[in-house]
C-alpha cells in the first residue's frame, strides 16, 4: 500500500519535516505494509531550503552579508549538486529600523555570491522579508549605480526614503551572469508593486505604521518604479505579485524574466507532486498555516484537489478552522482539527504528538471501513 505524506508546518510550531516523521510513526505502527513516501513541503515564508535539500544533495554554505537595518550578519543558502542555488530571504533580510530606512542589499549580496558559484538557477523565497524599497538596495549590491539630479552617488543601501533623490540610474555595471541564469522567486502573497494592493498597504497595520506613512513608502516604491521606465525603458508596474519581497520580485521579472511562482507550483516542479498523488493509494497531509499570513493558495490545497481528482482517499490534519472547511469542501476523505483556535504557544513535541494521535485514529477508522466493505 502506497501511502504519500505530505504535511506543511504548523504555524512555527512545528517543522514540516517534523510533522512528517510523526505522521511515518503512526502509518508505520498501523499498515505494516505500507510503502512510505514523504514530501517535504514549504510555503512562501518557511522552510524552502530545508524542503528542498531533503529532496536533493548540494552544499550549503554560510556568508556574511547585510540585513535590512545593514548590520552585518551570517546567512545560509544552498546550492544544488544541479547547480539551483535556494536563497530563503526571511532568514536573513529582517530589520527593526524604521520601515523606510530598511534595504534588500542584502538580498543583492546573496545573489552575488551564488553566481560567483557558478549557480545556473536561483529560487528565492520572498515572504516575510522586512525590506520595502522596491529592490534598489539589492541592485546596488549588484552593482547598479543612482545618481541626484546633481550626479552625486545616491545610497540605494539606506532606504526606500533616499528613492525620492534618484535622477540617474546606471545599470552598466550589474553582474553581467545575471542575464543567463534562470529566476524564480517565490511567493504566496498576493500583492502589486504599488497602489492600494501592495504589499505594504495590504500589511501596514501589523508591522506598526499608520495609512499615511505607509502611502508615502508606496508612492517612493511608485516614483522609482517611474524613474526607471523613464531611464531605462523597464515597466515595473503591471507585473502579478510583484509586490513580492518589496518590490523585488517585479524588479527580477522586468529585468530579467524571473518567474514569480507560489509554493505549490514550485512544489509540484522540484518534487513531480501530481504523480506521486496518481501513483498513491492514501494520502496523509495537513498545515496549520495562518491565515493572518495572507497566504494565496497553499500546497495542501492543492493536494486536495488531486486527491479528488484522481479519487484518492485522504486524511487531512489542519490546525485552523477555515482550513477545515476548505478542506471538506473540497471533497477530502477524513478531516481533523487539531484546534479550535491556534494557540500562541505550544510545543513543537505536544503538537506531533497529537499530530500522530489523529493520524493513528484515522487510520483506524479507515482499516474498520475496508473492512465492513
Amino acid at each position: 500500500m502506497k501511502v504519500l505524506v505530505a504535511m506543511d508546518e504548523f504555524n512555527g510550531i512545528i517543522s514540516s519535516y517534523q510533522a512528517n516523521r510523526y505522521v511515518e510513526e503512526a502509518v508505520a505502527s498501523q499498515i505494516e505494509s505500507a510503502d512510505i513516501v514523504q514530501v517535504p513541503l514549504f510555503n512562501g515564508r518557511h522552510e524552502l531550503t530545508d524542503s528542498v535539500f531533503l529532496w536533493q544533495s548540494g552544499t550549503k554554505y554560510r556568508i556574511k552579508v547585510h540585513d535590512a537595518d545593514m548590520k552585518e550578519d551570517e546567512a545560509l543558502y544552498g546550492i544544488t549538486e544541479q547547480g539551483m542555488a535556494v536563497i530563503e530571504g526571511n532568514l536573513f533580510l529582517k530589520g527593526k529600523n524604521a520601515i523606510d530606512c530598511r534595504t534588500s542589499y542584502g538580498m543583492g549580496e546573496m545573489v552575488e555570491d551564488a553566481l560567483n558559484r557558478d549557480a545556473k538557477h536561483i529560487v528565492i523565497s520572498l515572504g516575510g522579508i522586512d525590506s520595502f524599497d522596491g529592490g534598489a538596495g539589492m541592485l546596488q549590491a549588484l552593482g547598479a549605480r543612482f545618481y541626484d539630479d546633481e550626479g552625486q552617488f545616491v545610497d540605494a543601501s539606506q532606504g526606500a526614503r533616499v528613492l525620492k533623490h534618484i535622477r540617474k540610474v546606471d545599470l552598466h555595471q550589474l553582474n553581467p551572469k545575471l542575464k543567463d541564469v534562470r529566476l524564480q522567486v517565490m511567493s504566496d502573497f498576493d500583492s502589486k508593486l504599488y497602489g492600494r494592493h501592495s504589499e505594504i498597504m495590504q500589511i501596514y497595520q501589523t508591522q506598526g505604521l499608520t495609512r499615511e506613512k505607509a502611502a508615502e513608502i508606496d508612492n517612493l516604491v511608485w516614483y522609482f518604479s517611474e524613474i526607471l521606465k523613464n531611464e531605462e525603458k523597464i515597466q515595473l508596474g503591471p507585473v502579478v505579485r510583484g509586490g513580492a519581497g518589496g518590490g523585488i520580485a517585479a524588479l527580477l521579472n522586468a529585468l530579467y524574466g524571473a518567474e514569480i511562482m507560489t509554493s505549490h507550483e514550485l512544489v509540484d516542479q522540484l518534487t513531480h507532486l501530481e504523480s506521486l498523488i496518481k501513483e498513491a493509494d492514501l494520502i496523509i497531509f495537513g498545515e496549520g498555516v495562518n491565515e493572518e499570513d495572507y497566504v494565496l493558495e497553499t500546497t495542501t490545497q492543492r493536494i486536495a484537489e488531486l486527491a479528488t481528482h484522481y479519487d484518492t482517499p485522504s486524511i487531512a490534519i489542519c490546525a485552523t478552522p477555515d482550513k477545515f472547511e476548505r478542506f471538506e469542501s473540497l471533497g477530502v476523505t477524513a478531516m481533523f482539527n487539531t484546534f479550535i483556535e491556534m494557540p500562541r504557544t505550544y510545543t513543537d513535541f505536544k503538537m506531533g504528538i497529537q499530530i500522530r494521535h489523529y493520524t493513528v485514529q484515522a487510520i483506524k477508522l479507515l482499516k474498520m471501513s475496508l473492512n465492513d466493505e
